[in-house]
């Protein structure tokens, strides 16, 4: 074997598969038990990002995910579950809202975050989507700005004063 084919083989076994998005059963106590923990540890990485010592996501429990009334996407390789967004109502009326997306620490930086967020906008094709994060949250914010979120709150929360941007994005057809 030449040493280019040698080279392109060993870096195509390099990168990750790409991962299959599919709906979740968070009413499965097993499922919803996995969900919880890639929440867990995704968002302490945030509280960290973030420079806070409580951040509310972190309280949310296995029987929060179970009676949640949001629809969950999974991003999984092989039965892994690599990472989660959450899709639900919003407070404000004619949109929904990202309420959570999260990848697992381990495999950030991989697309995975982006893959999830492609496959809700596609299936809420139409909608209007709006999502909030930590002002300070550079990873997130380029993500959502990059797929046409655009600024339009702003505010605090919690005894720490956490500096929150609410986004949001107008229907499109050119997502898929």
């Amino acid at each position: 074997m030449s040493a280019d084919r040698l080279a392109g083989a060993t870096a195509r076994a390099a990168r990750p598969r790409v991962p299959r998005i599919e709906p979740l059963d968070h009413r499965e106590p097993a499922l919803a038990s996995r969900i919880h923990a890639v929440l867990m540890l995704a968002y302490a990485q945030e509280a960290k990002l973030l420079q806070v010592r409580h951040f509310a996501p972190l309280d949310r429990t296995v029987e929060d995910i179970r009676s949640s009334r949001e629809f969950f996407l999974g991003a999984l390789r092989d039965q892994e579950l690599l990472g989660v967004v959450g899709i639900g109502p919003d407070d404000e009326p004619g949109q929904i809202c990202i309420a959570s997306l999260v990848v697992h620490p381990a495999h950030q930086r991989q697309g995975i975050a982006r893959a999830l967020m492609l496959e809700a906008l596609r299936r809420g094709e139409g909608m209007v989507f709006s999502v909030s994060t930590g002002a300070q949250n550079a990873p997130a914010l380029a993500l959502y700005r990059e797929l046409g979120f655009v600024d339009y709150r702003w505010g605090t929360i919690g005894a720490e004063q956490l500096a929150l941007v609410k986004l949001r994005r107008p229907p499109t057809n050119k997502d898929c």
